[in-house]
């Protein structure tokens, strides 16, 4: 092989220009770009969450109970390891006049923050919450001011006391470790949280001690955690370290990326498809040159390595700007977005994301690549000779197709390989790669059919049905690409409105308006009469509620199994648990036999069917919990199906009387309506009752529609990607066939075919492909919005009409389009080059 000869011709060629590379170009780049940038932005975000966990957690390693502080012993432990901060949170009612909110609270003493810093506005010192005063001073985040209509220097009122707002917080670097908030900030001293009378038996309270230690290795930190799970087996304290400081965020992070990264992958897979005909045309545009090398004596394997290369240069051009593109976005994320990104972003380069778009990349290049090449073969030096009409085109020998099929099987194993849900991976790229297939087969049977269908009168539909299936078509080329585009398209766009549509029924017609939390046992009576009284209540119901967390199934630790995708929630951190003498409303058993309501031997437990599936339990199995530090094995009696939809009150786990109504806990109540004053009840109760929490319904689900917002603005991102990518594919495969085009525009006007006739010709011709193209779209598409919705977000599928039909419409709009562009330029073509040859 004379590489060095391949090499000195592919860099002279190329000297001219990307003439004839551009779609090429420009698939490879927008596929491989797509890919380095999610993959390069979810690393970062990940480094940036491990490089600054110190500062996000609080500490080195944090230990946090539910309603209850640290024992004796426990707080020794804790002390062994170093000095340490202890911290408060709970939710609480805020009152200040005829106005009043859900507000966050974070009681700290004077050792936080023992990483990073608290930032008030106008450089005020944070210790101004310890400061010893008559009123206690509190600082809180700007909102709080806005929704109680406040300023500094004001007071509130949470609890039994009144409280002066002394700041106003504009950063509080561990905010993220705390999960989702549901209302504004609001932080105090623990002398001052004592005082508010907030601090109950069975108040939702939750105590976190964070520890600063001397050695600050990540190692050393888990090293402590392991120790004290294992020295404390029953203490039903969540420890973790620093590395695991948003885990939320982080698996948030990763699933959308991988979401992005499978989205990127069939992006590029379908750019296959565009760089296949950009080759194609680039072979038959340098047909003549092809046959004077061959005259010129070169032989067939140094015309292919000469023509491999220089189509190399042009794709390694594109991989490395692609890769390029992916090594900033990093730090022009940060620059851009990074005052309101709530996750930290690091800058630094990631090569192994990199890296692996760059190696995806080339065998995207090299299988899609190989088939139109070889064509090469197929020319000769005689062919200098013949007349323009001479093809290429043909059956391609066993050897160029099995080298195809390794370099395209070599990147689906190489995806495979890398990613973290291999699974879930191949089950993608094998309904891809069954997508090809079938719109191959249903391309190939369309033209047949096409073929053998009477010819119709009509002269124009006549040579329009006829342009599709004669030789050197690009109408196979121009429904594989648009088809497979269309149908990532409408995938997305009905997942779209399948996340749309969940988000505005969000709340079903009879949901309650108000979840009131830490209803102390003494004052529920007092409290249900109290909101019974209250204009527009239709319904109240009221459940106890505690906290208490999963340590083990069938006698296995928690950690250690491995849940089926969706389940693996119901073991991570603190769950409600309740307990009750009958079956509660909205639920419906499927297995097993609810107790007696005056149960009283050993502890019994209902499961929700499917976190019992996905965890692997059934009826008569054991299943741990622990609650306040005391460790609880309940034997599963029944499982049952809950409409979580109706948002009444319903938990994972409902346990029978006897197991937990001795243990100190509150109730939640809920409080349904049909008119009335919503804003009067929630201030009137928030006075009367200052100790209970209130949740109204509808701005919690505004926060979740926010957190849906977001996500469906990067599926909106990634449809944009997959109709750009089939645009440039279509592009492609149109070029492909423009000689064709050129030479038969000028025979047909020589024989009297005016302009117009050729243009309404082709436009029914390029109007049948995009509609078959659309067709095959809206079914592939809708199966695999269908399949995402039901198995991966667990929401019922929507089937957009709309959708449906404006995807036809997009696709016979561009392809009509884009082909009649290619017509143009065809008649444009001066007849004097053809007629001379002939």
């Amino acid at each position: 092989m004379n590489v060095i000869l391949w090499l000195r011709y592919a860099v002279k060629t190329l000297r001219s220009g990307l003439k004839g590379f551009w779609v090429l170009l420009s698939c490879l780049t927008l596929g491989v770009a797509a890919i380095a940038v999610i993959g390069s932005l979810a690393k970062s975000i990940e480094r940036g969450l491990s490089e600054q966990g110190q500062p996000l957690l609080g500490g080195d390693v944090e230990f946090s109970f539910n309603h209850r502080e640290a024992a004796a012993s426990e707080l020794a432990f804790v002390k062994q390891q170093g000095p340490f901060s202890r911290i408060a949170t709970l939710r609480a009612m805020a009152t200040s006049g005829d106005r009043s909110t859900l507000v966050e609270i974070k009681a700290v003493d004077e050792a936080y923050p023992i990483y990073g810093a608290v930032t008030l506005e106008g450089d005020t010192a944070a210790a101004i919450i310890h400061a010893n005063s008559d009123l206690p001073s509190v600082t809180v985040d700007p909102l709080l001011l806005g929704r109680l209509n406040l300023k500094t220097g004001d007071t509130l009122k949470i609890g039994t006391i009144a409280l002066k707002v002394a700041g106003v917080i504009t950063v509080e670097p561990d905010r993220i470790s705390d999960g989702i908030v549901l209302g504004p900030r609001l932080m105090m001293s623990h002398a001052t949280l004592q005082k508010t009378g907030l601090i109950q038996p069975g108040s939702l309270v939750t105590w976190r001690y964070r520890v600063k230690m001397a050695n600050t290795e990540l190692a050393a930190a888990k090293a402590v955690v392991e120790k004290a799970n294992t020295d404390f087996p029953n203490a039903g304290w969540r420890v973790r370290a620093r590395d695991n400081a948003a885990s939320g965020a982080e698996r948030f992070v990763e699933r959308l990326g991988y979401f992005m990264t499978l989205v990127a992958i069939a992006a590029l897979t379908i750019g296959g498809s565009g760089i296949a005909n950009a080759v194609s045309a680039f072979v038959t545009a340098r047909q003549n040159s092809i046959a004077t090398l061959k005259c010129l004596g070169l032989k067939n394997r140094d015309v292919f390595g000469l023509f491999l290369t220089e189509v190399l240069l042009v794709g390694s051009f594109g991989i490395l700007l692609a890769v390029a593109l992916g090594a900033a976005a990093p730090a022009i994320m940060k620059a851009v977005a990074g005052n309101i990104l709530p996750l930290p972003v690091s800058t630094g380069i990631n090569g192994g994301p990199l890296a692996a778009a760059a190696i995806l990349g080339f065998l995207i290049l090299i299988g899609f690549a190989v088939l139109p090449l070889a064509r090469i073969a197929r020319v000769r030096g005689a062919d200098l000779f013949r007349a323009q009409s001479s093809s290429t085109r043909g059956r391609f020998a066993w050897g160029w197709l099995a080298t195809a099929c390794v370099f395209i099987l070599l990147a689906a194993g190489f995806v495979i390989a890398i990613d973290a849900n291999p699974w879930l991976t191949t089950q993608f790229l094998g309904a891809l790669a069954a997508s090809f297939a079938v719109l191959a087969a249903l391309a190939w049977g369309l033209l047949k059919l096409v073929a053998v269908l009477p010819k119709p009168r009509n002269i124009l539909l006549r040579h329009a049905l006829a342009e599709m299936h004669r030789p050197g078509s690009s109408s196979f080329s121009v429904i594989l690409a648009l088809g497979l585009g269309l149908s990532l398209f409408v995938t997305l766009a009905l997942t779209d409105a399948t996340i749309s549509r969940e988000i505005k029924s969000g709340i079903p017609e009879k949901a309650p308006a108000f979840f009131f939390l830490d209803v102390r046992n003494e004052e529920l009576p007092t409290f249900r009469d109290a909101v019974k009284q209250e204009v527009g209540v239709a319904g109240v119901s009221n459940a106890p509620m505690l906290r208490g967390r999963v340590v083990a199934v069938k006698g296995v630790p928690a950690e250690k199994v491995t849940p089926k995708p969706g389940a693996d929630w119901a073991l991570r951190g603190d769950r409600g648990l309740t307990y009750a003498a009958t079956l509660p409303p909205g639920s419906e058993l499927v297995t097993g036999a609810w107790w007696a309501a005056d149960y009283t031997g050993k502890p019994l437990v209902s499961l929700v069917d499917e976190i019992a599936d996905g965890i692997g339990v059934a009826v008569g199995d054991k299943i741990t919990v622990n609650v306040l530090g005391r460790e609880i094995e309940a034997e599963v009696a029944n499982l049952r199906r809950v409409n979580w939809r109706s948002m009444g009150i319903n938990f994972v786990m409902v346990f029978s009387p006897n197991t937990l109504e001795a243990a100190p806990h509150a109730h939640v109540v809920t409080v349904e309506m049909t008119g009335g004053d919503e804003a009067g009840l929630l201030n009137r109760m928030a006075i009367a009752f200052p100790s209970v929490t209130a949740v109204r319904v509808k701005e919690a689900l505004e926060i979740v529609s926010t957190l849906l917002g977001q996500m469906l603005s990067a599926v909106r991102g990634a449809n944009a990607l997959t109709l750009l990518t089939g645009v440039l594919v279509l592009a492609g495969a149109l070029a492909a066939g423009l000689s064709n085009r050129s030479y038969e525009a000028v025979v047909l006007k020589t024989y009297g075919a005016t302009r117009r006739q050729l243009l309404t010709a082709f436009a029914i011709e390029y109007g049948v492909l995009g509609l078959v193209a659309a067709l095959f779209g809206v079914v592939t598409g809708s199966l695999g919005a269908w399949y995402l919705a039901r198995f991966i977000l667990e929401m019922p599928f929507t089937f957009s009409w709309g959708t449906a039909l404006m995807t036809a419409l997009i696709a016979m709009v561009i392809t009509i389009g884009a082909g009649l562009l290619v017509t143009v330029r065809a008649l444009n073509v001066k007849p004097s080059f053809y007629l001379r040859n002939e």
